[in-house]
């Protein structure tokens, strides 16, 4: 009996040292898992903070980049806006430049052909420059012909002077002569008049 009384207390007091030991042992893991629980609470709630602040400056970013994409679509819908309107004037400047080609070409063609004329221009003027040319050197020629029948009628109406006043002079004579012949045949009329009829000479016949 008293072998197993002892065992008995032996075995109560292994098992109370054991529980003890136990819940010593529980207590510091509880105590280590309280702290180490803390200290995870702790770096959570900073961790916690530090997303806060992040999520708070990525709103702000994201109300910033929403503000932007806003305003990126007004300029985009002004950048259509502004296309549509090059566009339209693009479209007016190709039928600009489509009807500015046809007036270019219409003025080419309208080029070559004053060209072309301007070419026959001068080709005439060179054929009327060298008839012209003609005519003058005619002209000088005329006018030396001229010179020369000028000096020709000089001395031809100094030669018509001189035979002017040698008609007058002859003249004169004539009329000296005549003069003189109608006092001979008068002085013959008296002369035969005095001859008896029958006796008068020849040279009274007929007077």
């Amino acid at each position: 009996m008293s072998s197993l009384g002892r065992s008995l207390n032996l075995g109560l007091v292994l098992v109370v040292v054991l529980l003890t030991a136990g819940t010593v042992g529980a207590t510091m893991f509880y105590q280590y898992s309280v702290d180490s629980l803390d200290q995870q609470n702790e770096q959570l709630r900073e961790r916690n903070e530090a997303l806060e602040q992040d999520l708070s400056q990525t709103r702000q970013n994201l109300s910033a980049t929403r503000a932007e994409l806003q305003e990126l679509n007004s300029s985009l819908e002004r950048t259509r806006g502004d296309v549509s309107q090059v566009a339209n004037n693009l479209e007016d400047t190709e039928s600009q430049l489509e009807s500015t080609q046809s007036e270019l070409s219409s003025t080419r063609n309208e080029l070559q052909e004053t060209e072309s004329n301007l070419r026959d221009a001068r080709n005439r003027i060179s054929e009327l420059t060298a008839t012209l040319d003609e005519l003058e050197e005619q002209r000088n020629r005329l006018e030396n012909q001229i010179d020369d029948l000028e000096t020709d009628n000089e001395e031809l109406e100094e030669t018509n002077a001189e035979l002017e006043t040698q008609i007058e002079t002859l003249q004169s004579d004539i009329d000296d002569l005549e003069d003189r012949v109608d006092e001979l045949e008068a002085d013959l009329r008296r002369a035969c008049s005095e001859f008896e009829d029958g006796n008068e000479p020849a040279v009274c016949s007929g007077v």
